[in-house]
């Protein structure tokens, strides 16, 4: 095998030279080294083909496990299945199609306390979020209303609010819910709750409760307190009927998700059902608690008195998906953050999740109340 040659000083220190009968070596020293004998060549070869091997197998038993994986929180399998999400996530696809506007009801003594926290827990998930309130704050997004903090004028503090919402915001989002400074909402369940239903239908969704007293035939009410969300179209209903004297309150006083329910109801804004497909409710007007512990309270309970739709305490009780709780304070929020969206329990395996399917206006069908206690 020809090759270019270099003289070496002290080519003893080489290995592969061969001295000559003067006991010189012979200076010359080709650049391609000895000549590979055919043998190691063949080896050479069947390592390098062996590693290659062995590469494309481990590639190939990554990509066939990688489902097994747990998956990252927020993320699911069906991000990589039929969806056709490819690298965007279902939490991220709800956000984009499923706008949600939230606004907050809160004082000024709360700023600090209450609605600051929110907007650093559940608040931030939010397509937009607004606090209603009297005062400006300047870490807060807020609106100020002019009616006074006085829990006697909450049903006109409401009014206020979804009238400025409508006027002014209602091209910012589909949705638009209503809670309190001491609520926790998961806004991703909320979204996927949503999803089947058009913004254009006039309905709205929470906590069922019974109206109480003289009432007309499945007229309900939402809790206040676990928030309810009306749809693009029954806030527009909702803020151009308002003012008709012979549906609507027209004073400020009273409950006010007693009169939203009732002026809502003579507007001809269907009271959905949130609850999931194992009729287990979503929102709920108290603490977990509440809901997972049986014996807890009494059967007198207001809530299971007042509940539209039958309530029961147990550890299956409980929606797997839940959207809203209420009587949070600020402290628990961050308890409901870390248990959610940061920790992680080794093993779990992830969960397959499918939207579901989109409801048209005249497959809406609500079930009328099933709670026998009165």
């Amino acid at each position: 095998m020809a090759g270019e040659c270099i003289t070496l000083e002290n080519p003893s220190t080489y290995p592969g030279f061969h001295y000559n009968s003067n006991g010189f070596a012979s200076g010359k020293y080709y650049r391609s080294g000895q000549r590979i004998s055919t043998n190691r060549l063949v080896l050479l070869l069947l390592l390098l083909s062996s590693t290659l091997i062995v590469l494309y197998a481990y590639w190939d038993v990554m990509v066939l496990t990688a489902g097994t994986l747990p998956l990252a929180r927020g993320t699911s399998s069906v991000d990589s299945m039929e969806s056709g999400l490819g690298n965007e996530s279902l939490a991220e696809k709800l956000y984009r199609e499923v706008r949600v506007l939230c606004w907050v009801l809160t004082t000024p003594k709360y700023h600090k306390t209450r609605a600051i926290h929110i907007m650093r827990t559940w608040g931030k998930r939010c397509n937009k979020i607004y606090f209603m309130t009297s005062e400006p704050d300047d870490e807060l997004p807020t609106v100020v209303l002019t009616k006074p903090d006085r829990y006697e004028v909450l049903w006109g503090k409401t009014k206020e609010a979804f009238v400025h919402i409508h006027e002014q915001m209602r091209n910012e989002a589909d949705w638009f819910i209503k809670a309190d400074d001491d609520t926790y909402l998961f806004l991703e369940n909320l979204r996927y709750m949503l999803y089947p239903y058009s913004p254009e239908i006039p309905i709205y969704f929470g906590f069922n409760y019974k109206m109480v007293g003289t009432h007309q035939k499945n007229e309900s009410y939402m809790s206040g307190g676990s928030g309810y969300v009306l749809s693009r179209e029954a806030l527009r209903i909702f803020a151009e009927g308002l003012n008709d004297t012979s549906k609507c309150r027209q004073e400020d006083d009273h409950a006010e998700d007693v009169e939203m329910g009732k002026c809502l109801f003579n507007l001809g804004v269907k009271a959905g059902d949130s609850r999931d497909e194992q009729l287990r409710n979503r929102f709920y007007p108290v603490a977990p608690f509440g809901a997972l512990l049986s014996g807890n309270v009494g059967l007198d309970f207001w809530l299971y008195t007042y509940a539209y739709y039958n309530v029961r305490s147990c550890m299956d009780c409980l929606s797997e998906y839940p959207v809203a709780f209420h009587y949070v304070n600020s402290k628990q929020l961050y308890v409901y953050e870390y248990f959610n969206y940061q920790f992680q329990l080794s093993g779990r395996a992830p969960v397959v999740e499918r939207l579901p399917k989109k409801i048209r206006e005249e497959e809406l069908v609500i079930p009328e109340s099933d709670n026998p206690m009165s």
